[in-house]
């Protein structure tokens, strides 16, 4: 099974990675590379339309909207990052699940918010100001019988965000474990050795459960920088790999490629995409 994480870069960003328009056929070749389920982040619903029209291959998972900004208005002309964030936030942001259609059974699916109210549509973590939604699916492989739960997460980039949002992520994961493979995708934003990662991925003395592990970390082989967000040039930006596949139980990672694809100054996102491989045949219908 091959799972694929991206962050897509809003419909009508400003960015060197280059407008939707030009970046539309370089995303459709890095979503036909073979990925089996993917998890779109920053997806807009002119781009989603887009990917549906093209990929007939795949059902399409929308989820719900992010939710309106919770800035207030007397600061939303103000710093060039606020506006940038008040931009993207107004064109409600969707954390999309793909999964190819003849390979896989829906079974169940919903979503939550990182938030201290996740199931509160809408909320917002506080000391933040936009709604960050969490879509998640349950399917079944249809050739070996194998349950696997896919979540799609996009972390707020405020420093003080992404632990608590660990922590929630956690909780919320937990609630759902039943031993079958769950796999956690998304843009993180937080460094590699962040406490973000360190709580998703230590043992926890509150709960029986297994901590997530890094695809990358376990990878057998790894192709392309470790890095993933270039800011739309191509070139490695502070803080490097905020894209990452997460999952438990531990199951064999064959390769873990990070997608450098672009044609002449066009890039499919400002972030390059990761892929991971999986052999999962091992776990058997019960996980």
């Amino acid at each position: 099974m091959t799972v694929l994480t991206l962050n897509l870069l809003y419909a009508g960003a400003l960015n060197p990675a280059g407008a939707w328009s030009a970046r539309l056929p370089l995303v459709l070749d890095v979503l036909r590379s073979g990925a089996d389920l993917i998890a779109l982040q920053e997806a807009t619903w002119p781009q989603l339309h887009d990917l549906q029209h093209a990929l007939p291959e795949f059902t399409v998972v929308v989820g719900p909207p992010s939710g309106e900004t919770r800035l207030p208005r007397a600061l939303q002309h103000a710093p060039r990052l606020l506006r940038r964030a008040t931009a993207h936030s107004a064109r409600e942001e969707h954390c999309a699940i793909l999964y190819r259609t003849e390979h896989f059974t829906w079974q169940e699916g919903s979503a939550f918010w990182l938030s201290h109210t996740p199931t509160t549509p809408g909320t917002v973590l506080s000391g933040t100001w936009l709604p960050r939604v969490v879509n998640w699916v349950r399917l079944r492989e249809n050739a070996s019988g194998n349950p696997v739960t896919l979540y799609n997460a996009h972390l707020d980039f405020l420093p003080w965000a992404p632990l608590r949002s660990a922590r929630i992520l956690r909780t919320m994961l937990d609630d759902h474990w039943d031993g079958s493979l769950q796999v956690l995708m998304g843009d993180f934003n937080a460094p590699p050795r962040s406490a973000a990662y360190t709580h998703l991925g230590k043992e926890l003395t509150h709960t029986p459960h297994p901590p997530l592990q890094d695809a990358w970390e376990l990878a057998a082989e790894r192709d392309g920088p470790e890095g993933t967000y270039h800011g739309g040039t191509g070139r490695i930006r502070w803080m490097g790999r905020l894209d990452r596949i997460l999952l438990r139980p531990i199951v064999p990672v064959l390769r873990v490629s990070t997608l450098t694809h672009r044609s002449e100054t066009a890039y499919p996102s400002d972030h390059y995409p990761v892929r991971a491989e999986l052999g999962w045949e091992a776990l058997g219908p019960d996980g």
